[in-house]
C-alpha cells in the first residue's frame, strides 16, 4: 500500500492469537496461539486490573522545521501489578490501519487520511497480553495518514475506542508541537454506459469498464460476475429508495424514517449505482492479507481485493458483491461513507442508537443492498 494515501478496508478478523509481552521496556512481543471462545473472553488475563491500567504517552519533537515526515513514538505501559489483556487493534498501529489519533491544527481538526478497516463478523479477536512493568513502544509516521502540509501549532492525542465505536478504552494526554517551513503536501488526498443489471448486454458493457492488476484469468471471470451482482444490488437499492415506500428493510439498517435521512440514503445509493454503471473500475488482486478488500477513498474507482474476498460467496451476507458495494460507497466521489460499526448485529444496533452514523456507515449500505434476511 502506498504510505501517502487514505485507505478503507473490509477485513475479516484473523485466527485468534495472543501476543505475550515479556521482558523490559522496548522488547517486542512474541506470537503464541491460544483459543478464545467468545467476545466475553476479552478481559484481563490475570487479576482484575482494568484496561485503564495501561498508560499511553506520545513523544515527538516540540518544534519541527521543513518537510520532514512527522514521526511520533507512542508507548503503552502497564503500571499495575496484574497482566492486562487488550485487543490488538486497540493498540497503536504502525501501519496506521485505524483512525486512532485526534489531530488539531490551530484548534481545527485535521482529517484522517489513513485506513478505515471493515472487520468481519467473526467474534475471534487477536489479543495482546501486557505483563506488569512492561512497556510496548511503537514508532509511527503520522504524516502517512494526516495532513501536516501546513504550518501551525498542532496537538495530537491517541484515542482508542471500544468495538464498533464504543467508549474510549485507551487514551493519551495531549501532546503539542509546532510545524514550520512546510512546503508541498506530505499526503495525497486525493467508458461505456452500463445497460442494466445482469443482462448479456450489460455484462458485456461491464466487462469493458473493468481493468485488472495481478488478477488471473479465473479471478477476472469471477470479478465480472461479482461486479455485475454488485451493480444489481446497487440498482435495486436505488429503486427501493426512489420509490419512497420505506418499510422494514429501511428501518432495519437506517433507523426511523425522516425526510432528510432518507434523502441522504437515496443520494448515496444513486451515486453507488452510477459508479457501477458508468465508471471505469480497476480491481487489484495482489493483496495477500486476510481482509476482504480495501480502497483509497481519494482514488476512485480502484478496489483491492484480498484473501477473504475469494472465500466469500458471490452474493449473500458479506458476499463478494456486497463487499464491492461496501468499498464503492467509501469513495469520496461516491458516498464518502465511514466505518462506524462492523457486522450485521452491530450495524443494526447502530441504526437504533445513532441514525446519523448508520446512514454514513458502509456496512449498513452493504447489508441493506444484500437484504438478507429479505425485508420489504
Amino acid at each position: 500500500m502506498s504510505p501517502t494515501l487514505s485507505v478503507t478496508v473490509k477485513r475479516l478478523l484473523p485466527a485468534v492469537a495472543i501476543l505475550v509481552a515479556l521482558g523490559c521496556s522496548g522488547d517486542r512481543p512474541t506470537l503464541t496461539e491460544a483459543p478464545i471462545n467468545d467476545a466475553s473472553s476479552v478481559q484481563v488475563a490475570t487479576g482484575n486490573a482494568p484496561q485503564s491500567a495501561l498508560d499511553v504517552a506520545i513523544s515527538l519533537p516540540a518544534d519541527l522545521r521543513g518537510d520532514a515526515p512527522v514521526i511520533a513514538r507512542v508507548s503503552v505501559a502497564n503500571r499495575s501489578r496484574a497482566t492486562v489483556v487488550v485487543p490488538e487493534w486497540q493498540l497503536p498501529s504502525e501501519d496506521l490501519e485505524t483512525a486512532q489519533f485526534v489531530v488539531l491544527r490551530d484548534g481545527r481538526p485535521v482529517s484522517y487520511a489513513g485506513p478505515h478497516i471493515k472487520r468481519g463478523p467473526s467474534p475471534a479477536v487477536a489479543m495482546i497480553r501486557v505483563a506488569p512493568g512492561v512497556t510496548l513502544d511503537f514508532v509511527i509516521e503520522l504524516s502517512r495518514a494526516y495532513d501536516f502540509s501546513q504550518n501551525g501549532r498542532y496537538t495530537i492525542e491517541f484515542v482508542s475506542r471500544g468495538a464498533n465505536g464504543g467508549q474510549v478504552s485507551l487514551r493519551s494526554p495531549l501532546q503539542a508541537f509546532v510545524l514550520g517551513g512546510r512546503g508541498a503536501s506530505l499526503t495525497t488526498v486525493g467508458p461505456s454506459a452500463f445497460v442494466g443489471p445482469n443482462s448479456a448486454a450489460s455484462i458485456t458493457a461491464l466487462a469493458a469498464l473493468l481493468s485488472y492488476t495481478a488478477c488471473t484469468a479465473t479471478q477476472q471471470q469471477q470479478l465480472v460476475a461479482a461486479v455485475a451482482s454488485a451493480a444489481t444490488y446497487a440498482a435495486q437499492a436505488k429503486s427501493y429508495m426512489v420509490a419512497n415506500q420505506l418499510g422494514a428493510r429501511y428501518t432495519k439498517w437506517f433507523g426511523t424514517v425522516s425526510t432528510a435521512n432518507a434523502s441522504k440514503v437515496t443520494a448515496n445509493f444513486s451515486a453507488i449505482d452510477n459508479a457501477f454503471a458508468t465508471k471505469p473500475i480497476t480491481v487489484d488482486c495482489g493483496c495477500k492479507k486476510t481482509y476482504f478488500a480495501y480502497v483509497y477513498p481519494s482514488q476512485p474507482y480502484k478496489i483491492y481485493v484480498c484473501k477473504a474476498f475469494w472465500s466469500a460467496m458471490n452474493t449473500g451476507t458479506d458476499s463478494r458483491a456486497g463487499t464491492l458495494v461496501h468499498e464503492m460507497s467509501h469513495f469520496t466521489a461516491v458516498a464518502n461513507t465511514n466505518d462506524w460499526a462492523y457486522g450485521q448485529s452491530a450495524a443494526a444496533s447502530l441504526a437504533l442508537s445513532n441514525i446519523l452514523r448508520a446512514i454514513s456507515n458502509a456496512d449498513n449500505h452493504e447489508y441493506f443492498a444484500e437484504n438478507i434476511p429479505v425485508l420489504p
